[in-house]
This record gives structure tokens, sequence and C-alpha cells, in this order.
């Protein structure tokens, strides 16, 4: 049946024709949107609902914010907490009081209203066409709630712009009236000098704002400035000096945001500059690494081990937590030493909290007869293990070490930097860790060692640095050094954690009696187990980064030969004798036929103090890792493809004087399922191993070639030459003895 059929009213048995009929009239949409058409009723009901709605509005509770604002609320619902800011004009003036208010709530802070942003939209608008709005991004923003707080971060936040790494923001949370481009004009800030993106948060009557309000439109400022901007991480002044309003609220929507809220301590400005030259990436990890301090306490070393600690208790924590302590007591502890720890507190209580628990821990070892450089070893090694091998980090400090005020800060910043940083780099993941001493003697304990300078920055980038930070060819820079140390020095978790597997397997492989006794290339007077951590090191490629400035000075009087290269002392003769036969065979290492000799360590002493930036080279920035001098562990600079090579081609060789692997099972390159494992330098009973055929062939010629050439002497320096280039050969051969100054022969070998 046709459309205009079914709203005709007809009989079909009359036998009429359709277009007899007249239609009767309905309602259609065309009809009611013409007023004038409508009946008088209607027109009436219509007009009397318009006037009660804005009578109802007229009066609702003054509580609720003047009659302009209401009905813009009305028109614009989207001004409301959680939604853009409207486009309508800010009123202006102290709104009117509630009828009901107290004589306390007669304060200035009275209104409790609906909150409306006005000034928001226009500048987080503007973001998607400069940092865009994706979740992973460059934005780091700086939030204040008055013009103090301003005043204290914005020449950080400026500062910050100009090393152009984020795109850095401020936002304004607070209750002042002053508009931004006032607070700018009387911080003496110009957009010329000061390239940061400036965010207007605060509500409308946010001077007159209750505390409640005013923490409510904090929250809501937040909310919508991570829904356009999305920071990767929040900078506030001290909580102590903040408003409460704006810390409980900043505290709380930073942890819904699952953004790190950074906190600079009040008066230490200036010292946290160097947080400037960090991105985004280092900025949002900014509580994830931890440190723990192990210190191994040698006999009769009370004195060092008092001026160590109280080095340490002397440094500076404020903005950081303090790390955790653990001292290896010896087994003869003396009595002014027991005394000091008993009334030690770790960290520093200044505020004398009763609930604030002691993170000091100590160890105090059982006398042992005879030991052995692999028990040495083995003790401590198993003193630490990280809880999360990514973010949990030990600081192995010396007793005859002091440590700088400032050390904390420069192993936060260089962690943050080369470990969380967005631009990593493949030569970030082989660093061992860092180091706050500056060695003076090579490894084997002979020559004198001379750090490397500007000039032997690898890639061409020595005048780069030299044109940016007007420094000399001559001076001093970070350096990589394939030499682990002992004294003082950061290991990485992923690192340590390594090192316990690597240890397990390597004493594993000396117990079956397939591991040859070589030469050490550690000298006696370190602990033993460094040289099995250089072992790891050659083998997988790290390297430990060195600074240009020391942060700790290693005094000299305290120095003692560790216990487990101790000679026995003949009374009758008045001569050490080497040990026992028996004691000598547990050695994994062929020792020196004479006791060793402790070498002076120049004492050299710390800068004084003074803000982390002005103590590192390069105005405080920290140079890009691929672009600093690499040092061998025998002390010489090579570049990146001799570096390469020589992990390259220590690997096999490892595998078939120590690892027990024969044939191609040594030659052949191995794949790593785990970087923390260390499986693929051994063969043993049992482990299943996963070869690499992609590129097998030339490896294995390569790797034949090397064992080849080292087929003779076992000892000396011969081991390391034959891993290495013809051309690095002759380089090698004045200091493989003993590095590139020896000025006696090393009582080194091949590892």
């Amino acid at each position: 049946m046709p459309a205009h059929a079914r709203v005709y009213s007809k009989d079909e048995e009359l036998g009429k024709r359709d277009d007899d009929f007249k239609p009767r009239r309905s309602p259609t949409a065309s009809s009611l949107a013409k007023p004038w058409r409508w009946r008088k009723r209607r027109l009436l009901a219509v007009v009397a609902l318009v006037v009660l709605g804005y009578v109802f509005l007229l009066n609702l509770p003054e509580g609720l914010g003047s009659v302009e604002s209401r009905i813009a609320s009305s028109v614009n619902p989207l001004s409301s907490v959680g939604k853009p800011a409207a486009s309508h004009v800010e009123p202006t003036g102290p709104p009117a009081k509630p009828k009901t208010a107290s004589d306390e709530e007669e304060s200035k802070h009275y209104y409790d209203g609906p909150i409306k942003f006005y000034r928001l939209a226009t500048s987080l608008h503007a973001i998607t066409r400069t940092s865009g709005i994706r979740p992973r991004n460059r934005n780091v923003l700086f939030a204040v709630s008055s013009l103090q707080h301003a005043a204290n971060l914005i020449p950080m936040a400026c500062e910050m712009a100009k090393w152009d790494r984020n795109y850095v923001h401020m936002a304004f949370l607070g209750r002042d009236s002053l508009s931004v481009d006032d607070i700018l004009e009387v911080n003496g800030v110009s957009a010329k000098d000061c390239t940061v993106y400036f965010h207007d948060g605060r509500s409308d009557y946010s001077e007159y704002s209750t505390e409640k309000r005013a923490e409510v439109a904090v929250s809501g400022a937040m909310k919508h400035i991570n829904d356009f901007m999305h920071p990767q991480a929040i900078i506030m002044d001290d909580s102590v000096l903040e408003d409460a309003f704006f810390v409980r609220a900043m505290r709380y929507k930073a942890a819904e945001m699952r953004r790190a809220l950074i906190e600079i301590p009040a008066g230490r400005y200036e010292d946290f500059l160097w947080i400037t030259r960090l991105d985004s990436g280092s900025l949002s990890n900014w509580f994830k690494p931890t440190i723990d301090i192990l210190i191994h306490a040698p006999p009769h070393s009370s004195g060092g081990l008092i001026r160590l600690i109280r080095s340490l208790e002397d440094a500076e924590y404020a903005g950081f937590a303090a790390p955790k302590l653990t001292v290896e007591l010896p087994p003869d502890v003396e009595h002014f030493a027991q005394d000091y720890l008993e009334r030690l507190q770790w960290p520093r209580n200044t505020q004398h909290d009763p609930w604030k628990l002691s993170t000091l821990t100590l160890r105090h070892r059982i006398p042992s007869a005879h030991l052995s450089s692999e028990q040495a070893s083995v003790r401590f090694v198993e003193s630490f293990y990280p809880s999360n091998s990514g973010d949990n980090h030990v600081l192995v400090l010396s007793a005859q070490a002091e440590v700088s005020p400032l050390y904390l800060h420069y192993l936060h910043y260089v962690v943050l930097e080369y470990k969380y940083s967005s631009y990593s780099s493949m030569e970030a993941d082989r660093l061992l860790g860092v180091s706050l001493d500056i060695p003076t003697a090579f490894l084997n304990g002979s020559g004198e060692f001379m750090p490397p300078s500007t000039h032997d920055m690898r890639d061409n980038t020595s005048q780069k640095y030299l044109e940016e930070a007007a420094t000399d060819r001559t001076d001093a820079t970070p350096f990589l050094y394939q030499a682990p140390s002992a004294t003082a020095s950061l290991i990485f978790g992923d690192k340590w954690s390594t090192l316990h597997n690597f240890l397990s397997n390597r004493l594993a492989s000396s117990h079956r009696g397939v591991a040859e006794r070589t030469k050490k290339l550690v000298s006696e007077t370190e602990p033993a187990w460094l040289e099995y951590l250089l072992e790891l090191t050659r083998a997988r490629g790290w390297s430990m980064l060195y600074p240009a400035t020391p942060f700790v000075t290693v005094h000299n009087e305290l120095s003692q030969i560790p216990e487990e290269y101790l000679r026995e002392r003949d009374e009758v003769r008045g001569a050490e004798e080497p040990k026992d036969a028996e004691h000598l065979a547990e050695e994994p290492f062929l020792l020196a036929a004479e006791s060793p000799v402790i070498e002076e360590h120049v004492e050299r002493e710390t800068p004084e103090a003074q803000p982390l930036q002005y103590m590192l080279p390069y105005e405080g920035d920290l140079p890009e890792l691929p672009h600093l001098p690499y040092l061998a562990y025998t002390g010489e600079v090579v570049n990146a493809i001799v570096q390469e090579d020589l992990m390259v081609k220590y690997a096999p060789l490892f595998r078939s004087r120590i690892g027990g692997c024969q044939g191609t099972d040594a030659t052949r390159k191995r794949l790593i399922s785990d970087s923390r494992r260390t499986d693929d330098f051994f063969c043993l009973p049992g482990v299943d191993i996963e070869f690499d055929t992609s590129t097998e062939a030339d490896e294995v010629q390569v790797a034949n070639e090397v064992i080849a050439k080292t087929a003779g002497p076992k000892s000396g320096a011969e081991g390391f030459r034959g891993g290495t280039s013809k051309a690095v050969v002759e380089r090698v051969r004045k200091g493989a003895e003993g590095a590139p100054v020896a000025e006696k022969p090393a009582e080194a070998g091949d590892g």
C-alpha cells in the first residue's frame, strides 16, 4: 500500500477512488518548527517554562556562584571540573559570602562554589602544535602554587629549556591573582631568553577559595594538563614550604597518573641544577635506582673505617633516599670501633624520629685459617644480591676511602643519564658501573697511570666538546676503562647478579679440573674477587666509567694486603714464607713468588664544596659514552674497532682454557637468552647451549687462529696479545708487562 494511502481514512468496500478523499491533518516536524502556527495554549506553556527556568537560576543558593557565572555554566556546562575551560569572560571581584557563614568562616578563603578554568584552555590547546599529545613524549612540568615558589623554580625551568632536551612547561596552580605576564615581569623573564611554556591553571575566585576547593581545583587542573600534555615528570618546590592543599593534590594526582613527583629541597636550587641536563626519560625514572653501600673492613683498620663512615654521614642526602649500609667486620673488632658502631644511627636522624628505622647491617666474619682467594671471593660477593637487578645497585667502598659530600649527587646523575635516558646506546648496556676514584697505577700494580684527556675522545668529537664547553685539549675528561676497581665503585645490579652466576660456573669449572691455572693480571694488593670480575669484564666487553674529577680520597696510612694473599712469617728466619703446599694447590691462579708490596696511592683531594655542575667538565653536561676515551685493561687507549675485537677474540680463548670447552665447542658463537647468565662461556655437564650459525664459518676460523697463536706459553702477556689484531700487538707489547709507562715487568698473564 502506498505511504500516502495509509494516512487516509477510507472504506474500500464503497468502491471509491483514493483521490476522492481528503486527508486528515496531522502534526508534522515542519509544523512544530513554526511557532506562529501553534495553538495559544501551547505557546503560553513554552513561555511559562522559560520564565520558570530563569527564576530557578536566579534563586539558586548563593554559595554556587554569581548569577552571571551560573547562567554561563548553564549555557556552556563544559566549563566545570573535568571539562575544558569555557571561552566566556571570567568574573571579577569577590564572590558573595554565604549567609550561613560562621565567625570562623568569615576569613578571606570562604568561597566553595563550582570550579571553572578560564585561562587554561588557550595554552593547553597550543601544546598540540608544539610537543604533541602522545603519552610518551619530552614534556616536563614544573608546578608552583605561589609567587615565592615560582621565583625559586623559574630559573631552573629556564635552564632546562636552554639545554633543549625537553619541552619544559610551568603551571601556576595556587591562589595568587597576579597574571602570568606580571609574574614573569617581576622575575625578569622574557620569552626570548626563556623558552618555557607557561600555563595558568588557577580557577575562578582562586584567591577566595576554601582549602578544600583549592585542593580540588589543583586536582582538576592537573587532570586537564595530563590529558593534553602527558608530562613525563613533575617538579615542585619543597613540600615543607609549599601550601598544604597543593602538596596533597599534587601527590595524589602524581600517584594516580604514575608520574615521578620530584621535590627540590629548600634552599638547594642551585645544587640541583644538574637535573636540567637530564632528559624526560631519565627524570621519569627519578625514584627507580637504589644504592646499597658495601664496606669490607680488614683487620686493624678501625680508624679508616670510622673516617669513611663519618664522611658518609656528612654527605648530602636531601632529595634522595639514603643508601642502605652493610659493613663486613673482621674476626677481631677493636673495642672503639665496636662502641662507635653501636652508637651509629644510619642514616643520620636529624629530627630524632623514633619511628625512623636504621638501615645499618653488620656482618661479623668467623675466623678461618688459610683463607684462600676462592673462599674470600665467595664470601664477599655473597654479601649483596640485588632485589631488582635492573634498579638495585651496590657501591663497594674500601676502608681507606673518604667520600666527597656530593658523591650521591654524582652517582644519581650518572646512573639516570646513562641507564635510564631515552637516548640509550649499546655502550650503556656494556657499562659495568661507575667509579668515584681515578686510578694511579695499573692493574698489576706497576707504572704510573696517566688518565686520558679531551684529546683522546673517540669519533673525532673532541673538537665539538672543545668548542661548546671552551675547554683545552689537555683538560681531564671522563673515560671508559676495562679494568674494574675495588676502591670506590658503584656496580650495577644486573652486572653483580651476572658476577654471581659467573663465579658459580667458574668455580665449578675449576673443581672439575678443566680450568687452567694462569698468572694473575690483578695485583695481589687488591682483593681476590676483582680477578674474577676482570675475567667476566673482558669476556662480556664491559667497561667501568671513571670520572674526570675524583669524588673520593684514598688514604695510604692504613693500607693492608688482603687476608687471602698474606704470607706466613717464619719467626726463626724472620722472613715470610709461601703458604703451605696444600693451601697453595687450592689457589685458582698462580701467585707471585715474592710477597706483594703496597704501592702508595696518590691521595687526590676532592674539589672544594660547590654545586655538581661546576665540578664536572663541559659545563656539567655528561658526554655520550661512545665519544669517551676507551682504555683496554692494559691501559692502552684503543678505538671502537679494537674494543670490539678484544671481546670477540677473548671469549673463545676463555672457553678453551678455563671453560672446559674443546674443539669447535670453544670457537662457535653462542646465543645468549639471559644476559645475567654466563653458560655461554662454559661447557658444563647438563647445560644445553644454543649456537649461533648465522656467521659461524668466519668466526670459527678467527677463533681457531686466536687459540693457535696462544698455544705456546700459558702465562705472561702473550695470551692477551694473541687475542688482538697485529696492529695492536706492537702497541700493547710495551704495556702488557706493566702498561704503557711500566717501570718493571708485570706479574700478570693471560686470563
